[in-house]
């Protein structure tokens, strides 16, 4: 008979443990003793031995076991369920419907998942993940339909840059004859009158330059035509775009570079084209009878240049727009020259298409230095 009785427990024990449910004994106390391996799958084999109210997640410390067991007294332990939130493995909750009995030594209690919350849940994540999928296909809708406008719009500013750069460089030319020819017979407003005409055209021809390069960039039409370069060379051509517009501010341009420098590869104008832009946007920002001081040098397996001025500098705050289109800081130009809010982009796609890296430092009321490098050895990456 003992043999029989022993048999048919570890039957049963064997049926709790493979069964979908949580099956827990517990004293008196609340203590677990024992757990099915279903419990110990979902809640840890750690659970034997603690307090069943610390697997629990009871925020308003409402559950008691001892009010169950009077709640029991009047009542089938099949009528009285308990919804009771459980502490996962995964560290997420899990609401479990909890049955209890209740004996003299011992307390068992059965839980089985909220099927009603389970495909609640369910239902919850299917309506989530349609939504989801709603939104992505109109996120792809409107990101063509950006990159369409984005391409009629490079195409646009391409066609009336184009278009715009001849009759601007005419102007240019004639209204500098006219200054140089007629400037001396001519009254002091007639060439005030000139001299605006001439300076527009020129800002009007930057402008346009700029846009031409911006509609090149963003339509991956951007090439470099890469050879072995003299820097040397690159920044003496720059200098001499320089010279006149440092000249008439009385701006010295104070150049130190190293002995020998080997050949870089690069595309010489638009090295030229960056260092002219960098230099010019110094001397724009620097009083007269100042120093823009410029510098070449070499670390490691980097060439370094970096322009400085003795301009009023830039808060730290406006630093990162320096390379974003048409953004301006609150600097403003010593001379009131005009900026297209170009320059910058196109000086760092620019350098990053050689590789490089460009960077500005900056101190309020004495200066910044803007740096950039370029590899010694072309890796060919991009």
């Amino acid at each position: 008979m003992e043999s029989l009785q022993t048999s048919t427990e570890s039957i049963f024990e064997a049926f709790l443990d493979y069964s979908s449910g949580l099956f827990l004994v517990l004293d008196k106390s609340g203590r677990i003793l024992k757990a099915n391996a279903y419990a110990k799958q979902q809640l840890g084999k750690q659970i034997v031995n603690q307090m069943f109210d610390r697997i629990i997640l009871d925020f308003y410390s409402t559950f008691e076991l001892s009010a169950v067991e009077r709640e029991l007294e009047d009542s089938q332990p099949s009528d009285v369920v308990h919804a009771l939130n459980v502490k996962h493995i995964s560290g997420m909750p899990q609401t479990y419907l909890f049955r209890f009995c209740f004996t003299d030594k011992t307390i068992y209690a059965f839980g089985e998942l909220n099927n009603d919350e389970l495909e609640s849940v369910r239902k919850e994540i299917l309506g989530l993940n349609e939504e989801l999928n709603n939104l992505t296909r109109e996120l792809h809708k409107k990101n063509a339909l950006l990159e369409q406008l984005n391409r009629e719009k490079n195409q646009f500013l391409g066609m009336a840059a184009h278009d715009l750069r001849k009759p601007i460089g005419l102007a240019m030319t004639y209204s500098d004859f006219l200054i140089e020819e007629a400037g001396p017979i001519l009254d002091e407003e007639q060439n005030g009158f000139l001299s605006t005409i001439h300076k527009s055209c020129v800002f009007m021809k930057r402008l346009v330059d700029d846009f031409l390069d911006v509609s090149a960039i963003e339509a991956g039409k951007f090439d470099l035509d890469l050879h072995p370069s003299s820097t040397f060379e690159v920044l003496e051509q720059s200098l001499r775009l320089n010279q006149l517009q440092a000249a008439k501010k009385d701006i010295r341009l104070k150049v130190q570079t190293p002995q020998d420098i080997p050949k870089v590869m690069m595309d010489a104008s638009k090295i030229e084209q960056v260092i002219t832009n960098l230099v010019s946007n110094a001397i724009e920002h620097t009083a007269p009878q100042t120093t823009v001081a410029i510098e070449l040098s070499v670390k490691a397996d980097h060439l370094v240049f970096s322009v400085e001025d003795e301009g009023p500098g830039i808060a730290p705050g406006e630093l990162k727009r320096l390379f974003e289109p048409f953004e301006k800081t609150s600097t403003k130009k010593t001379g009131g020259e005009k900026s297209t809010g170009l320059g910058m982009v196109i000086t760092r796609k620019i350098i990053e298409a050689h590789e490089g890296e460009i960077w500005v430092e900056s101190v309020l009321g004495k200066g910044t230095i803007v740096f950039f490098t370029l590899p010694m050895t072309w890796r060919g990456h991009g």
